[in-house]
């Protein structure tokens, strides 16, 4: 099978960004559909059915494209000025659902990699995509057949092997499926999923938690592709700040999700008259401030990657507040998770509490690989470079 390049094709002209689509109102606009995704989450949790409708609402509302620069019709959204204002539109996706919010972001995830290492041809291509309404996502995780490329001698590659733990396998268009040459040297593969239904596995998805990411088995065995799907070179996506840098994208939605789990635990106090209660004034307080100090961390985080692009900030800086950042967040989370639990007792943990089907995802979302390698790579900052990484310090001093 031949792997040449396909012809290029002709771009199709991309919108402007529209009015009224500035990066305030983007933050808005996610707010509002983050209500409207809300509203369907148990049924697609209950169904374990992928929430179709709650992207069609992020691609009415301009999301799906938001953070492609404006030149190739997007709002620039995570650019310039904008870092802090991704976060935040990140946290209220994952506010209106935790399985909406982990797909989202891998879609965010991957377009930024075509962006940042793709060639003018892949970028234009993978914004052509993002118009058309193509979801993107970046598939990391590998079973004992994780995937290995066997060049092909023609500038493309053979894929063996799989992934798993795919999120939003067999709606996911456009995946990163990155793997392993044979010097071992790892490179990005942006594949095309058209008309692949077949190597999806959505079955060996069984988890109880995020059950609407329909996350499952994809494989990739014998699948030629062009030199086109190699995104960068070798390497390149384990670059820093990138890579660890990334990790604040996803401590968001976790934190939007403890924001919706304190939300429901409240909504709960009161249809059941136990708002007086001065222990349950202490744990609401508890946790309001747990919520607040996670988005305080992702202010950091944006501030000192703000610093960075500007040449104010090294890359270390930014590597060892996102490490701060993850691990912060995810205690903010769990203590957001036991103060709820506390809060609503045994009745409000049974299904079809919204208390139980939040907490449910967001314990199994906060399970992101190596928390310990991070917090320990974090303190070995601290204690080798006091003060690198410091998110509250104005720029100049970060």
């Amino acid at each position: 099978m031949s792997t040449s390049p396909a012809p290029p094709r002709p771009s199709a002209p991309h919108p402007a960004p529209r009015s009224g689509q500035g990066i305030d109102a983007l933050v808005q606009a996610a707010a509002a559909v983050a209500d409207q995704i809300a509203e369907t989450a148990a049924d697609r949790d209950a169904d374990r059915a992928f929430p179709q409708e709650a992207f069609d609402r992020l691609g009415e509302a301009g999301l799906l494209t938001a953070t492609l620069p404006t030149e190739l019709g997007g709002a620039g959204l995570g650019g310039p000025g904008a870092r802090h204002a991704l976060y935040r539109v990140l946290a209220e996706v994952g506010r209106g659902s935790l399985a909406v919010g982990r797909v989202y972001e891998g879609h965010v995830n991957a377009l930024d990699l075509v962006m940042t290492w793709g060639t003018e041809r892949q970028r234009g291509r993978a914004a052509d995509d993002a118009h058309a309404g193509h979801l993107f996502g970046v598939w990391n995780t590998e079973a004992a057949d994780g995937v290995r490329l066997d060049p092909d001698g023609e500038g493309g590659a053979v894929l063996h092997g799989a992934k798993v733990f795919c999120s939003g396998a067999g709606h996911v268009t456009r995946a990163f499926a990155n793997g392993a040459w044979p010097d071992g040297s790892w490179q990005m593969v942006l594949v095309d999923l058209d008309g692949k239904d077949d190597r999806v596995e959505p079955d060996s998805w069984t988890a109880e938690g995020m059950r609407a990411s329909v996350s499952g088995r994809v494989s990739f065995e014998g699948l030629a592709v062009g030199p086109d799907a190699l995104v960068g070179a070798p390497g390149d996506y384990t670059a820093e700040p990138d890579f660890t840098g990334g990790a604040v994208r996803f401590a968001a939605v976790h934190l939007g999700g403890a924001q919706a789990l304190a939300d429901a635990s409240g909504s709960l106090l009161r249809q059941m008259g136990r708002t007086a209660d001065p222990h349950q004034h202490a744990r609401a307080g508890r946790a309001a401030i747990a919520v607040e100090t996670g988005a305080l961390w992702l202010l950091g985080a944006a501030r000192l990657w703000e610093a960075h692009a500007a040449g104010e900030a090294e890359p270390g800086a930014v590597v060892a507040y996102a490490q701060m950042t993850r691990t912060a967040i995810e205690r903010a989370c769990l203590d957001v998770l036991e103060l709820v639990d506390r809060s609503v007792g045994a009745r409000g943990l049974l299904p079809p509490s919204p208390v139980e089907r939040i907490g449910r995802d967001l314990r199994l979302y906060l399970r992101q690989p190596a928390p310990d390698a991070t917090l320990d790579a974090a303190g070995a900052a601290a204690l080798d470079r006091p003060g690198l990484a410091r998110g509250s310090a104005p720029p100049s001093h970060a």
